[in-house]
């Protein structure tokens, strides 16, 4: 470990890390060359075709489209080959890669397109209307061929003469912008730096290596021993690239030269057939898709050479955690914590650890440290539950183009996680609840108040409130109150959740909606009480 100042104070970062997010990807290019590194199940490409094809496009974006150092260029699509060649090109040529959620409505790309442009956005055929819409001013390319008016990604690669230089070293410059949601309901950019990935990914390896050490400490061999037991990581990426969990699957194959495989939509029986085709050995997604997985007939046959199950994204519900140990006994467990604001996960745990203390996310990264805060802002002793804060070498640079959210985030070089959780006597962390209204459903963060705030502009209600319920196979529910208008009185559930769809994606339409002539529960001062609403649902439920 090594000590460098970041925002005028010393934090605790890697000493081997790079400088660049695209030396460490393009060292494992080089590395592994002739190894598959992505299919679809129909189509492959290896390591060296991969960065290949990145180093030409890389040429075409800084001599065809003039993108210099720090320009903006986005993504979006679906996982893919053409996901890995535009992120790396982005990176190869000096830009920063804006990770657009492709999943987003018309409304909700727009904001986010206003809120952080791209001179350029790299597209799949089905989103090309969809990003024109959302802003008509930058510039397209597509990643199929055959769309009239569009420059194709193929195209340009075969055309293009790599040239460049190296990109420069800029540990404090801006690689990737993903998106994030909070309290005030509005998408946010959030700006991690190459200094931030780097240590992200070179945390994933400490992990992995503290690992096999301590395999290799409880059965009495050697570290080597223990590698030469292990398979190479092939994953089957569930969660999407735009999502920091989808980047930490990216870089575990590939930091073991392993295979990725991606998936257009989930469907758990392919799933399946994918896994004991490519004999893959890693899966991470959201609890509901474990379930699925854990449900299909023949789970033991099909999964059989899964070796590490990650349920993310949110808390894994006790029933999937005994699905994983009865249907697999042979696979290894892993929980954890993060968020888009450091990158990715900050602790984690598997093995004997999560078989010791089965609740626990896991001991802190080397690279950050925690406080446990109360509601006074002091800091409370070991055990006592408070707002979990963030300090080290993966905090986000901040918000893009948001000061005073960015200002608001942290308190000194301390960032606000918004989660409530304790850390106990082994220095192990453990979550008890948000201090967000945030609702995890199906691996993605909810905001109450943007779905809330849909419904509010429709004119048809006195009042609504959004909330999150427990599900064994979503996490959560989410749920929609409502107070109709004296001539809304007939309004259905089914037209309460099209007024959600008609702005927001199919992920934030609520998954039930109470109908009630209201008021709704309020405390003295009139905030509304959403801990009884919950409760009283949960008592007529039971």
């Amino acid at each position: 470990m090594t000590s460098t100042i970041v925002r005028g104070e010393p934090i605790r970062t890697y000493r081997n890390a790079e400088s660049n997010l695209y030396d460490v990807f393009a060292a494992l290019g080089r590395a592994d060359g002739d190894n598959l590194l992505v299919t679809d199940g129909d189509t492959a490409h290896t390591y060296g075709e991969v960065f290949a094809a990145a180093d030409r496009f890389a040429t075409a974006l800084v001599r065809d489209y003039r993108i210099a150092t720090g320009d903006h260029v986005g993504i979006v699509m679906s996982n893919q080959y053409a996901y890995l060649v535009t992120l790396f090109a982005i990176l190869r040529a000096g830009g920063v890669a804006v990770l657009y959620n492709a999943r987003s409505s018309v409304a909700e790309l727009t904001a986010a397109m206003s809120d952080v442009p791209s001179a350029v956005t790299v597209v799949d055929a089905r989103r090309i209307e969809l990003v024109r819409t959302a802003d008509p001013k930058t510039g397209l390319i597509t990643a199929q061929t055959g769309v009239a008016g569009v420059a194709a990604l193929s195209e340009i690669i075969d055309h293009a003469h790599p040239d460049l230089p190296d990109p420069p070293a800029a540990p404090d410059s801006t690689a990737l912008i993903l998106f994030t949601s909070g309290t005030s309901g509005a998408a946010k950019g959030v700006e991690l730096t190459h200094r931030n990935m780097c240590n992200v990914v070179l945390n994933m390896r400490f992990v992995a290596d503290t690992n096999i050490a301590f395999a290799a400490h409880t059965y009495g061999l050697s570290v080597d021993e223990v590698r030469g037991f292990m398979p190479q990581i092939s994953a089957l990426l569930i969660f999407p690239l735009f999502h920091v969990s989808g980047l930490a699957a990216l870089s575990s194959a590939m930091g073991s030269g392993g295979l990725i495989v991606t998936m257009d939509r989930w469907d758990p029986d392919r799933a399946a057939d994918l896994i004991k085709r490519h004999g893959i050995t890693l899966m991470s997604g959201p609890p509901m898709v474990v379930s699925d997985l854990m449900a299909i007939e023949g789970a033991e046959d099909k999964l059989g050479t899964l070796v590490n199950v990650v349920p993310g994204g949110q808390a894994t519900p006790p029933n999937i955690t005994a699905q994983i140990s009865s249907r697999l006994p042979h696979s290894r467990r892993s929980s954890g914590w993060g968020m888009t604001e450091v990158g990715g996960s900050v602790c984690t745990a598997g093995g004997d650890i999560l078989g010791a203390f089965p609740e626990t996310a896991g001991p802190m990264s080397p690279t950050m440290d925690v406080r446990v805060i109360d509601a006074d802002g002091h800091d409370v002793p070991a055990g006592s539950a408070g707002e979990l804060y963030l300090r080290g070498g993966l905090i986000m640079k901040g918000y893009f183009g948001r000061p005073d959210d960015t200002e608001a985030a942290f308190d000194g070089s301390w960032l606000r996680t918004g989660d409530i959780g304790y850390v106990d006597e082994h220095g192990l962390v453990y979550l008890v609840d948000r201090k967000k209204d945030l609702v995890i459903t199906r691996g993605e963060n909810i905001s109450c108040v943007e779905v809330e705030s849909v419904l509010a502009a429709s004119d048809r209600f006195t009042e609504v409130a959004v909330f999150g319920v427990p599900d064994p196979r979503l996490g959560e529910r989410l749920i929609a109150a409502v107070c109709p208008r004296a001539d809304d009185a007939d309004i259905t559930g089914d037209e309460v959740k099209a007024i959600v769809g008609a702005t927001l994606n199919s992920l934030k339409v609520p998954d039930e909606v109470l109908i009630t002539p209201g008021p709704l529960p309020r405390n003295a001062t009139g905030k509304l009480l959403k801990r009884v609403l919950r409760q009283s649902y949960l008592d007529q439920q039971s």
